[in-house]
């Protein structure tokens, strides 16, 4: 394989022209966004959410994957950022976390729409 068909190290969008720029701006939203969905608050994910999530995640939903999952992981111990990936010209984050209730790896993607407001997250898997 050529370098050009080599990805980028890393891609942030519009959010920084490096890791340290873009994760300043981004951390605080995955905070926000792990945080209501280790403690249920659908509000507080609602706010760091696009209108477009919001519309696929409804409360009852979020209720539900909040009460299968969230009990069985437990509260997050830890999580190390392993890749920021372009996805469509979205920037998505890749973490690896530890929980409490679980010896396992987790692993966090976390996809934000790429525009020059407020970052907001448009995909989320915890698996």
């Amino acid at each position: 394989m050529n370098d050009d068909n080599q990805p980028s190290e890393d891609y942030f969008g519009c959010f920084g022209e490096n890791a340290t720029q873009a994760l300043a701006i981004l951390m605080p939203v995955v905070d926000i966004a792990l945080k209501a969905h280790e403690t249920g608050d659908y509000q507080a994910f609602r706010d760091v959410m696009t209108n477009s999530l919001a519309a696929r995640i409804t409360p009852e939903g979020f209720q539900n994957a909040y009460q299968a999952i969230a009990p069985q992981l437990g509260p997050l111990i830890a999580k190390r950022l392993v890749a920021a990936l372009n996805r469509g010209g979205n920037p998505r984050l890749l973490f690896v976390a530890r929980y409490t209730h679980t010896s396992d790896d987790i692993v966090i993607n976390i996809t934000f729409t790429n525009s020059a407001e407020a970052p907001l997250i448009n995909e989320m898997w915890i698996e």
